[in-house]
């Protein structure tokens, strides 16, 4: 146990998310610790030995005898066993970062047991227990140089046969545009998030169209005025519902999407998921909402293809327990686009400034908290607040909605930016709190400092005291307040990490290039075959769209019909030619950087 404790000293300084999901994770005894003949521990899972009973170190040196590392490759190890293999890929390639993935938590634990991890430290990271689109989102993947533990894949051949499944559909997707269609619920905090994966799946290259529900809002609201009778309001309701499916399905049938992608609050009835089930593609539901305040994913849950949730723990045991078992979690980004350090003028700085600053709405446990906080410079803006009461004092959108931009330079200005979750039963902070919001990484991303009550899935997405503060109770909240105000640069350090690791792994075309991989890595073939017999030959359709006469669609004239077209087809030709490069060839590579640098993300 000491040196467990030891090496949890050291991953709290290395992977400080790995270390909490480490001691959050229970211990399942699983992994047995054997002595080999040299006197080095070996795991033994059932019958499987990771390594030699005899000498695993000289096994380590002789697998390794082929395993050569070129120029800017990355070495990329499936499966961890107890390392031995891993210190020899070390030693060979001292200046490169080693990446082990291990999808079993429990091998790690045994390992943090036994093995001591300081010779492992700092060149190595760790992938332990990850799902596959996850990793290939968060990392660059063309310049892996992979070495397969064969033991350890032998183990767990699902994982790793899922891992390279995720690789190659997440190559597929980087050079292929998909046609996708979103659609955007009436209104409320998940709106703005579907309009940024709109504009974030174009950013990362797929041809996307809305279905713009929110145009309908004020007729969805005039129902409740047309008529007091419940009845009534039911069936108008009803046809309401009907009539919004109906357009979404004209819509989809117009559009022959490859993948349908809903947001929480979209009018999506079953009725409706069915009728789209019939052009055969995906349908996706992104549930970001509490499923503890919003219970309709009961009924909807399992009538999706995929259903994407903000929460994990307590909500996957519930949607298990009703024989569900469609769900992945995919937490909430930002949209840097949207999101980033802006230069405010004169007017923006009198207008938004303070010591510290809220935007959002009037929820309960805000309405109890916040006149704690009245002899502090304190700003509010957003919406659902009682005005006329102390707290409604500050208040300085006299609760009208405020557009992202407002939004932005709300986050810029402020000191001290206060993000407390909202509760409609605590008064103050909600001490099973869970899910993420967005202003969380928005905030990050708009380079503002703030103050976050503690959530249990925070410290795996961003280092708590370093690249984000936070504080349990009002009373905390408090002293940080005063802290934070007396001591800026901590303030700034603390700011300038937290923009650099969310614009690093927490961003919404992060998040939509994990949830693209995860929908189609187990129907890749189906999309190749979609793709090839609904969509034109790729080289005629992009010179179509540049025009037969232009310089460039002269230059793509040698590449039509290839059906087996990217970027790299044109690169690997360029490769092979001589002479001075034309601006054509000069543009195509410079476009595979600029493709590299988003996988890169």
């Amino acid at each position: 146990m000491e040196l467990f404790k030891k090496n949890l000293e050291l991953l709290r300084v290395s992977q400080p998310s790995l270390a909490v999901r480490v001691e959050r994770e229970p211990k399942q005894n699983v992994v047995r610790v054997l002595l080999a003949k040299d006197g080095n521990p070996i795991p033994q899972i059932g019958s499987v030995s990771l390594h030699s009973n005899y000498y695993p170190l000289k096994e380590a040196t002789d697998g390794l005898s082929d395993y050569v590392l070129n120029d800017n490759e990355r070495p990329v190890i499936y499966g961890l066993g107890f390392g031995y293999h891993v210190l020899e890929i070390l030693k060979r390639c001292q200046n490169s970062k080693v990446m082990v993935i291990e999808p079993m938590m429990s091998v790690f634990q045994a390992f943090l047991e036994s093995v001591d991890l300081e010779p492992f430290i700092p060149n190595t990271k760790f992938c332990i227990s990850t799902p596959p689109p996850k990793i290939v989102s968060s990392n660059q993947i063309d310049n892996w140089k992979k070495y397969e533990h064969q033991p350890s894949k032998r183990l767990s051949s699902n994982y790793f046969l899922r891992l390279d499944k995720a690789i190659e559909t997440s190559i597929y997707l980087n050079v292929n545009r998909l046609k996708i269609l979103v659609i955007n619920p009436y209104y409320g905090g998940s709106l703005p998030t579907a309009k940024y994966c709109k504009q974030a799946l174009n950013d990362i290259g797929h041809d996307v169209e809305s279905v713009e529900c929110d145009k309908f809002a004020e007729g969805f609201f005039s129902i409740k005025k047309t008529t007091r009778n419940k009845v009534n309001e039911e069936a108008l309701s009803n046809q309401f519902s009907h009539f919004m499916g109906q357009l979404i399905a004209a819509k989809a049938a117009d559009y022959q999407p490859d993948l349908i992608f809903a947001l929480a609050q979209a009018p999506m009835t079953p009725e409706t998921i069915k009728n789209l089930k019939l052009l055969n593609v995906p349908i996706a539901f992104w549930f970001v909402e509490d499923f503890r305040t919003l219970s309709y994913w009961k009924e909807i849950a399992s009538c999706y293809d995929y259903f994407f949730t903000i929460q994990r723990g307590d909500f996957f045991t519930e949607l298990s327990s009703l024989g569900k078992n469609n769900f992945y979690y995919l937490p909430q980004g930002c949209y840097p686009g949207v999101h980033k350090e802006i230069n405010l003028s004169q007017n923006d700085i009198d207008q938004y400034k303070a010591d510290l600053s809220f935007m959002g709405s009037g929820y309960y446990n805000r309405v109890q908290s916040f006149p704690r906080l009245l002899n502090y410079d304190f700003k509010i803006w957003g919406t659902e607040w009682s005005l006329g009461s102390h707290i409604g004092s500050r208040v300085q959108n006299n609760n009208k909605r405020i557009d992202s931009n407002e939004i932005v330079k709300i986050y810029n200005a402020g000191k001290i930016n206060l993000n407390l979750h909202s509760s409609t039963f605590h008064s103050s902070v909600n001490p099973v709190g869970d899910f993420v919001n967005p202003r969380t990484f928005e905030i990050a991303a708009c380079g503002g400092f703030q103050l976050v009550d503690e959530r249990s899935e925070l410290a795996e997405l961003m280092e708590l005291g370093s690249e984000v503060a936070t504080f349990n109770t009002i009373d905390d909240l408090c002293k940080k307040i005063d802290h934070y105000l007396k001591n800026e640069e901590e303030a700034k350090l603390i700011t300038a990490r937290g923009k650099e690791r969310v614009l690093k792994e927490h961003t919404i075309q992060h998040r939509m290039h994990e949830m693209l991989t995860h929908v189609f890595m187990d129907n890749l073939n189906s999309l190749k075959e979609r793709m090839s017999s609904h969509h034109r030959d790729p080289v005629s359709f992009y010179i179509d769209n540049v025009g037969d006469s232009s310089s460039l669609g002269k230059y793509l004239e040698q590449y039509r019909g290839l059906t087996d077209f990217s970027i790299k087809t044109m690169v690997d030709h360029i490769a092979k030619g001589k002479g001075k490069l034309n601006n054509e060839e000069l543009l195509v590579l410079m476009t595979d950087q600029i493709v590299k640098s988003k996988v890169a993300l």
